[in-house]
């Protein structure tokens, strides 16, 4: 029998983690925020070493968030030094600080990669590792077959998704600009008698009033102006549209599945960017550039997003076919390097394999 403890979510529960933290306390964006959470996350970290003491593990399976993941692992090979450590997505070392390499080697058993670019990196260095592509790839297929269909009114000429993220902060600075940019698409629409709709599929729950509560305001405000929020449908949404427009995130690994053109918005804390912008060895935010290592898709980033930019990209991309084709081309090549939808699969074998054979 496997038995797992840890930290995770509603899903891992659900399929038998014992979790002993709420994962929310883990979701730390940026540099000032980490600051603020330091002690907390310590804490947990301690906690985490001493029960797997008490419990005698032998293998622990780190998922992503390499900041604190990787000292985790660091506190348990100094007291554990039979500990078998995986680790499931590697840090982004392409990007920016790739010398922590020279740690993974040291902390990590086996390595379960993503993307196979990555693999070369790891091969260099002579880390175990294993690509098994990208879970979202299964997790979207799920999504689309379970979404809700969606209809739309006769005479619809446009339909553009917005995106304005999943966590509650980005949401707070994203949407305003996005509905914002859709107001000024949906006039420009109706100089011409055109119709556009705008799809909004809502992820979080928790934001969900406030995501509700402002396209109502925009709807009054503006009559005639068509916004639907489709909660937890966004493979429908993005499938439907011409156009996605959203927060930059994995979520752009989704929009490049249904190779959508896109325009790729963040704003934050200006020191936690400035900071994060001087350790990128790469010019690009957006996960679609990075994979591409070329700007696929403009990134409004900081000041630059700003509603009349994010609508100028908009109308660039939906008035000139060279543009747009020539993006949706390079976003084919992104979706066939993200996997076929098996990670899990190869993931669990490639566990099992060093389970059995060490």
């Amino acid at each position: 029998n496997l038995n797992f403890f840890g930290i995770g979510g509603e899903l891992m529960i659900k399929n038998g983690l014992n979790s002993l933290e709420d994962m929310e306390d883990l979701a730390v964006i940026g540099f000032t925020a980490a600051l603020f959470k330091y002690r907390k996350l310590k804490g947990i970290a301690k906690k985490l070493v001493q029960k797997v003491g008490e419990l005698n593990c032998k293998y622990i399976i780190l998922v992503d968030y390499p900041g604190f993941n990787l000292a985790l692992a660091k506190m348990l090979r100094e007291k554990y030094k039979d500990i078998k450590v995986i680790f499931y997505v590697s840090p982004q070392i392409w990007a920016w600080r790739y010398k922590r390499i020279f740690k993974i080697k040291k902390l990590v058993d086996l390595m379960l990669l993503l993307f196979p670019f990555e693999k070369e990196i790891y091969d260099k260095h002579e880390i175990p590792n294993v690509v098994v592509g990208h879970p979202l790839v299964n997790q979207i297929k799920e999504k689309f077959e379970s979404g809700k269909e969606i209809t739309f009114p006769e005479g619809t000429d446009e339909i553009i998704c917005l995106m304005p993220g999943s966590r509650s902060g980005e949401i707070r600075r994203l949407f305003i600009p996005l509905l914002d940019s859709a107001v000024i698409l949906f006039n420009e629409y109706k100089k011409k008698n055109k119709n556009i709709i705008f799809l909004v599929p809502g992820i979080s729950s928790k934001e969900e009033s406030y995501i509700l509560d402002n396209i109502n305001l925009y709807k009054t405000n503006n009559p005639g102006l068509h916004i639907s929020y489709e909660f937890q449908n966004s493979a429908k949404c993005i499938e439907k549209s011409k156009l996605v427009l959203l927060a930059s995130g994995t979520a752009t690994l989704e929009v490049a599945y249904f190779k959508k053109p896109m325009v790729i918005i963040y704003k934050g804390n200006p020191m936690s960017f400035y900071l994060g912008m001087k350790l990128l060895d790469i010019p690009y935010v957006g996960l679609v550039n990075i994979l591409s290592r070329k700007f696929i898709c403009k990134e409004l980033l900081q000041k630059d997003c700003t509603p009349e930019k994010i609508t100028d990209e908009a109308l660039l991309l939906l008035n000139d076919n060279n543009y747009y084709n020539e993006m949706v081309e390079n976003l084919s090549t992104v979706k066939d390097g993200l996997g076929k939808g098996d990670s899990s699969i190869l993931a669990a074998e490639a566990i099992l394999k060093l389970i059995s054979f060490g």
